[in-house]
């Protein structure tokens, strides 16, 4: 059985990659041509914007791609504690800045994309 995904972005890319569980194949489309480095795609306008994985998908990448966080980091990703490196403002309350144990990523889009990519484009099928 085979499985179609549509868009090459973030969440095309990881519904790729659990689709790879239950599908012999699994093909992605997307409008852009996508490049093989870190760039900004024409068809992902917010992808030069400052980005980061907060750490929940940070942990969601590790769990479907083993070994991500290291890989992401040693393609130049700042790993940092979300509430030890932000300062956080909920409901005009500055929350201290201390060691919480969530662990997120500072790395651009097309940085993730780039790498996703390569990790699902890997995979059998």
């Amino acid at each position: 059985m085979n499985a179609i995904v549509l868009g090459a972005g973030i969440g095309g890319l990881l519904a790729a990659r659990v689709l790879s569980d239950h599908h012999d194949s699994v093909a992605i489309y997307d409008r852009d041509a996508l490049p093989p480095e870190p760039v900004p795609r024409k068809g992902v306008p917010h992808g030069v914007h400052l980005h980061g994985l907060l750490a929940r998908g940070r942990a969601v990448i590790e769990e479907l791609f083993p070994g991500a966080t290291a890989d992401l980091t040693a393609r130049g990703a700042i790993p940092v504690d979300m509430q030890r490196d932000f300062v956080w403002y909920p409901n005009g309350t500055r929350l201290p800045r201390t060691e919480s144990g969530l662990h997120g990523l500072c790395v651009s889009r097309p940085g993730v994309e780039t790498y996703l990519r390569d990790r699902v484009l890997a995979l059998p099928g």
